[in-house]
């Protein structure tokens, strides 16, 4: 992986977890089980799957790796559901945050190229 690539990844972390903390405080959905904090979107949910799709993409990985890499951050996003630290919707909302956060730093990383 490019030191661009990494930068970017890095930087995408960071920031998936800065608009969620934002968006938490502005939507304020408690999560299923009784805690201080919001659920929506799942802080969790937005950063794997940035970092999913951000590998996927920026990466010509083979089929088994991608499913891999997709296996391993559902499981992890479903243990978050299975232990009602998260209802689905806040999952999914998750999910497609990540997901277009993804998208756009891998459109900035092609810029780098």
């Amino acid at each position: 992986m490019k030191e661009n690539k990494i930068i970017l990844l890095l930087g995408g972390i960071l920031f998936s977890q800065i608009i969620s903390k934002i968006l938490k405080k502005f939507i304020k959905q408690s999560r299923p089980i009784k805690t201080k904090t919001y659920g929506m979107p799942s802080s969790r949910a937005t950063i794997l799957s940035f970092i999913v799709f951000y590998l996927i993409l920026t990466n010509k990985l083979s089929n088994k790796s991608n499913f891999i890499i997709i296996l391993i951050g559902l499981i992890s996003l479903l243990m978050k559901y299975y232990l009602k630290e998260h209802s689905l919707s806040q999952l999914i909302f998750g999910i497609i945050l990540g997901s277009i956060i993804a998208y756009i730093f891998y459109f900035i990383s092609i810029k780098f190229e």
